[in-house]
């Protein structure tokens, strides 16, 4: 949403994936983690990240605002953060990265602002996938599947969702018809806080989540790569332009949570969360996370562990369930904006300032 974009920057200036676990089946599913925490690996107090993807246990990439795009090959113990040229008045706002050379970021923006840039050699140069040239659209987030193919969604206009696909690694970007996708209410989108709006999956299931439309949220999903799209409701409110779902993470091709909230209420908790355990059909009230105002960000810390684990994080700190998002802790107070886990050994959040790595008790 565009009044998020604006109100934003004002806060900145502040498969089931193993046999036998039950989502929402409480502490017969909990593991046995500890002494959660955020080790700082990179800082600069100029600097709003945004958006962050971890590809395995030693590379991950930051994207955030000023057209700054971060990169380590070595766990965190280094970060290499450069500014894409010709893009310094840009806020990069999600980045999808396949290994240390290959990465794609996207800017949001009105008209033009609204980019998708791409690089083959670890961030040294970059060049421009997809440019928006209709005035209507402001992009927030996108998801690839595999090297080839990936969508973007932009918020709605006239009762329709913009979304594009590539299905050639981002040398072209084409919409989708907007037939095949469910018609859009007054004035819903998507919050671009993290780059968690949209979710790809295994054997082109894909998600986007939607918010601000004065009425029930949904999650709209596709099993086929784009080509057709249907609609689910979800619990979590959006009664106003500043409430709704604002990211989704899965733990498996069937399991998975969404998290909102209103960002610009970050004196109350809400009910915040809901889960699904049927790619996302169907959608149940679970939570909530004890983040004030909304979640901005979340991720699933893999399938390496018996039960889903998830991490939430906010400008009002941070939180994690260790049993499918029924209960949960908190973490610190610290400010982020996204998170992304490779694996239970491998995750990083990022927001105002600051690129961090999670280090927990338990894990071998």
């Amino acid at each position: 949403m565009r009044r998020y974009r604006q109100r934003a920057l004002v806060f900145a200036a502040l498969l089931v994936g193993l046999t036998g676990c039950i989502p929402g089946a409480g502490d017969r599913n909990k593991v046995t983690l500890s002494d959660p925490a955020w080790d700082i690996q990179y800082e600069d107090s100029t600097a709003l990240f945004i958006g962050v993807h971890a590809v395995s246990e030693s590379v991950a990439w930051a994207a955030g605002t000023d057209g700054r795009v971060g990169r380590t090959t070595n766990g965190g113990l280094t970060w290499d953060v450069r500014r894409v040229p010709d893009a310094d008045s840009l806020q990069f706002r999600d980045v999808h990265a396949f290994s240390e050379d290959l990465a794609f970021v996207l800017s949001i923006g009105s008209g033009t602002d609204s980019r998708i840039y791409r690089t083959i050699n670890g961030g040294r140069s970059w060049t421009l996938s997809f440019q928006n040239q209709d005035p209507n659209a402001f992009f927030d987030c996108f998801s690839f599947w595999d090297e080839d193919r990936g969508f973007a969604f932009s918020d709605s206009h006239e009762g329709e969702f913009t979304l594009i696909r590539t299905l050639d690694g981002g040398r072209t970007w084409n919409r989708i018809p907007p037939s095949l996708v469910p018609d859009a209410r007054p004035g819903e989108g998507a919050f671009a806080a993290s780059g968690t709006c949209v979710v790809t999956g295994r054997n082109g299931t894909g998600w986007f989540v939607t918010g601000a439309s004065g009425v029930d949220t949904r999650v709209i999903r596709t099993h086929d790569y784009g080509e057709t799209w249907e609609e689910a409701a979800s619990p979590i409110e959006s009664r106003t332009a500043t409430q709704g779902i604002f990211s989704m993470a899965m733990y498996s091709d069937s399991t998975g949570a969404i998290f909102g909230g209103d960002f610009s209420r970050t004196d109350s908790v809400y009910a915040n969360m809901a889960v699904t355990d049927d790619a996302g059909a169907t959608w149940r009230a679970a939570g909530p996370v004890p983040l004030g105002g909304s979640v901005f960000g979340a991720a699933s810390m893999g399938t390496d562990l018996p039960a889903p684990v998830y991490i939430a994080v906010a400008p009002t700190g941070s939180a994690w369930s260790q049993d499918g998002g029924e209960t949960w802790a908190r973490i610190d107070s610290l400010s982020y904006w996204t998170v992304s886990f490779y694996n239970p050994r491998a995750g990083w959040a990022a927001g105002p300032g600051t690129i961090s790595r999670f280090r927990v008790s338990g894990i071998k």
